[in-house]
């Protein structure tokens, strides 16, 4: 089943709920706007079609992608938390 989301990809009931996760983890752990935490999401997998329960993404929980699309996998977000130079990717 197709839902209505706010992203730009096409999402399925699982995957909207994971990507309104993320959004809510983003929105909780770094103090950004919905606004701002859905164009993260989307700028992230702007590359990407669709999400589906079948997807890859799945793979990781919504507090690790979260912590990945608010700082960048070359970060090495994982290994530095609490690092006060620790900054999240601009927005463009």
């Amino acid at each position: 089943m197709i839902l209505k989301s706010p992203f730009m990809f096409v999402t399925d009931e699982h995957a909207l709920k994971l990507c309104l996760d993320i959004s809510k983890k983003m929105m909780e752990d770094f103090n950004v706007t919905y606004d701002e935490s859905i164009e993260r999401i989307n700028r992230h997998w702007s590359h990407v079609d669709e999400i589906n329960e079948e997807s890859i993404v799945f793979h990781e929980t919504a507090e690790f992608w979260a912590y990945d699309i608010y700082y960048g996998m070359s970060s090495r977000w994982w290994n530095r938390i609490g690092d006060k130079t620790l900054r999240p990717v601009p927005i463009e």
